[in-house]
């Protein structure tokens, strides 16, 4: 079996940042801050300076990086235009401090809401507003990647749609494993329909009922099915983050990669 020869990254803990960069630097892997999208620090410049600066700080490679943006309430396509100019502003910043912190790439979700994503009128518009949105991101700085996340997504159809609209090679599509295993249980498709614009995996692990963020084997995910799937179409290149909270949830998904001749 193939090993991962793309990136790996963890979710950094501001409160023990030395013990993970330490982590990190002895395994080679990069950082994905989540700390910025959070409302209340997004608010707060004086916080958010200084958490800039704490990471900023640290003397570590920063090109692997990526950053989550915003996506509390984050509806760029909205019909209000008032929380839509607030979306856009949100994720702005995200590209700004994304861009402070030397990061390759930030990732926002898709937004979209089940139930309604099946009306033609709230489809077009969000593929044309996300569209633009996409676009004008990228034009805020030339050196950075964005990566569209699948959230409460039904199907990839939408994620595969806006790809093939946008068509520019620092646009991609951040699949999330445990998200995708929520809501269907044929990965195949998936793959089929997003592989070649996959940039960027968020793996870990669940009970199939809700998002629970677990080491990586701890839950019912059918693992053999999705890295035979990543063999397949040839996507151990790409960036992994191990999506999970702590160095033992951390260690505990590295060794069922390994287990499972991947790493």
């Amino acid at each position: 079996m193939a090993e991962v020869s793309g990136i790996i990254e963890i979710i950094p803990n501001a409160e023990e940042l030395e013990e993970y960069a330490e982590f990190a630097g002895a395994h080679s892997f990069g950082f994905e801050y989540n700390d910025f999208f959070e409302p209340e620090l997004l608010d707060d410049k004086e916080a958010l300076d200084s958490r800039i600066a704490l990471y900023k700080g640290l003397h570590r490679q920063k090109g692997m990086d990526t950053l989550h943006g915003a996506f509390y309430d984050i509806v760029p396509f909205s019909w209000d235009g008032g929380i839509r100019r607030h979306s856009v502003y949100r994720m702005q910043q995200s590209v700004e401090i994304a861009g402070e912190l030397g990061c390759r790439g930030v990732i926002f979700h898709t937004g979209l809401m089940p139930g309604l994503v099946e009306g033609e009128k709230y489809r077009a518009n969000w593929l044309s507003v996300m569209a633009q949105t996409m676009r004008t991101l990228l034009r805020q700085d030339s050196g950075l990647e964005i990566y569209l996340e699948n959230m409460f997504d039904e199907s990839a159809r939408e994620l595969a749609d806006l790809a093939q609209t946008i068509g520019e090679e620092r646009f991609g599509v951040c699949l999330d494993i445990g998200h995708m295993a929520l809501v269907s249980e044929e990965p195949e498709q998936w793959f089929k329909a997003l592989a070649p614009h996959i940039r960027h995996f968020h793996m870990n692990d669940n009970h199939l009922k809700r998002d629970e963020h677990m080491a990586i084997g701890d839950g019912c995910i059918e693992w053999n099915r999705v890295f035979g799937l990543i063999q397949q179409y040839g996507l151990w290149d790409r960036s992994i983050l191990l999506e999970v909270n702590g160095l033992e949830k951390i260690k505990s998904s590295m060794e069922y990669l390994s287990q499972c001749g991947h790493a």
